[in-house]
């Protein structure tokens, strides 16, 4: 908190706004032109902001934090003094405190002050009440800010039980808690928790006739998602014994958690909830082909995915013919390779003497893509700093997916298709500098020689 005497200022200020406020509403009342600047729609939301914390919410989305958080901080003062520490009137200007110091990039007092709304909640709502959740979630975000994952699980988890505690058994209103931390563990590549999860929703939905409604839809594309991220990780994955896909040691320790252990494997689950998300938007949706035509083309790039590439042709052909009746521009959609999986290469380590920050560093790959969405004839046309990211960079896009280029409804070899990858590097000092990255192993240098073969999908 800032000394009396700012306080005082401000306090000050916020009573002349206040006057002026109602010279503004008293003009109005009898005839006369407001004050020049305030406007009606001003007047209203005064009026129905006693408070004025809508007003200090708008001031904070409008970039004005630095304002809003003295008005806060006096704000949450005059409570403390009229009620106590823990009154439920500190919730809300608490919270947009923790919002205004968040903006402010002030870190440390947003995570401490969003801490005490949420403690101010429990004491006066519940330990277990509904309106921590939103603190929970703003809790979480920053936490997912500052690179601190385990804390924001934490966060997300709890939020999860609070929502699990208030909407129990297997209700609706369940759903959206369920595919909130199941987003969480996708985003944090925790596959598996989040395929518990989800299909824990879908559960409630069958048990509820909603399984064929729209409201399935986004837990049928996040199992999906779920065996997609397990078949092909979003980083390039080299030993077995990587553990960077189980993300945040999540606390769910149940069955159906060691059920999915047993099914990871088990792909055509996946392929399944695709083609139920096309059953869903051609009955829901008939008089929109262009929903229906876009839950084809996932499963298309599916089938491509898992190597079915005449199945995965078949939907891409239909997909352009019936693009062309209803006037969709497939020319637009195939008229180029569309990059559909690559695993990202280990940026550079820091060295131990790297005293500047992070530079960028590039490399640009030419190549054909064949029929079938895969690699071919690959070079490098341009590296910056030469040779520091080039055979990692070249490793991963061996093992890339692209969907072919399209024409007129039939697959064709696309020619010097370009791709630029961009990432950060520390300079090192100009005694240290080798111009190199470290030498590859045997296998690795045999295999970034084969320009014109394509290792096999990384599992």
């Amino acid at each position: 908190m800032r000394n009396a005497e700012t306080i005082g200022i401000v306090l000050a200020l916020s009573i002349a706004i206040m006057q002026i406020h109602t010279s503004d509403v008293h003009a109005e009342t009898i005839g006369e032109e407001p004050i020049s600047g305030f406007a009606e729609t001003d007047l209203v939301e005064a009026d129905s902001d006693p408070t004025g914390t809508v007003f200090l919410e708008q001031q904070i989305s409008r970039g004005e934090a630095d304002v809003a958080s003295l008005q806060l901080e006096v704000m949450i003062q005059q409570i403390e003094a009229i009620h106590h520490r823990y009154h439920e009137d500190l919730i809300e200007p608490l919270t947009l405190l923790g919002d205004a110091q968040t903006q402010l990039g002030q870190t440390d007092e947003a995570i401490e002050t969003y801490g005490r709304a949420r403690h101010v909640a429990r004491v006066s709502k519940g330990l277990f009440s509904e309106e921590q959740l939103p603190i929970v979630y703003r809790e979480s975000a920053l936490f997912q800010q500052v690179g601190d994952l385990k804390s924001a699980g934490q966060r997300e988890e709890y939020a999860y039980e609070i929502a699990r505690r208030i909407h129990a058994g297997p209700v609706p209103q369940a759903i959206p808690a369920i595919t909130r931390l199941a987003s969480f563990y996708i985003q944090t590549n925790n596959p598996i928790s989040a395929r518990t999860l989800l299909m824990s929703g879908l559960a409630i939905h069958e048990r509820n006739g909603t399984d064929t409604t729209p409201e399935a839809v986004p837990l049928l594309k996040g199992i999906a998602q779920t065996h997609m991220q397990t078949r092909f990780p979003p980083f390039y994955v080299t030993e077995s014994s990587d553990n960077r896909l189980e993300g945040p040691t999540p606390s769910l320790t149940t069955r159906d958690l060691d059920a999915q252990h047993i099914v990871v494997n088990s792909f055509p689950q996946g392929e399944r909830a695709l083609q139920k998300i096309v059953e869903i938007q051609r009955t829901h949706f008939a008089d929109d082909p262009e929903r229906e035509l876009n839950a084809i083309l996932e499963l298309a790039d599916w089938h491509l995915l898992f190597e079915r590439f005449q199945a995965a042709d078949t939907l891409y052909s239909h997909i352009y013919t019936k693009m062309a009746e209803h006037n969709l521009n497939p020319e637009g959609l195939f008229s180029k390779p569309t990059l559909l999986y690559f695993p990202r290469p280990e940026n550079p380590r820091r060295g131990s003497r790297s005293e500047s920050d992070p530079l960028e560093g590039l490399v640009s790959l030419q190549f054909n893509v064949n029929k079938q969405g895969r690699i071919r004839s690959l070079k490098t046309v341009a590296s910056e700093p030469p040779k520091l990211m080039d055979f990692r960079v070249r490793r991963s896009m061996r093992v890339a997916r692209y969907r072919p280029q399209y024409v007129e409804g039939e697959a064709v070899l696309a020619e010097a298709h370009t791709f630029t990858y961009r990432f950060p590097y520390f300079p090192l000092r100009q005694q240290d500098q080798s111009g190199e990255e470290p030498a590859p192993s045997e296998q690795d240098s045999t295999n970034a020689n084969a320009d014109t073969e394509s290792a096999p999908v990384q599992d």
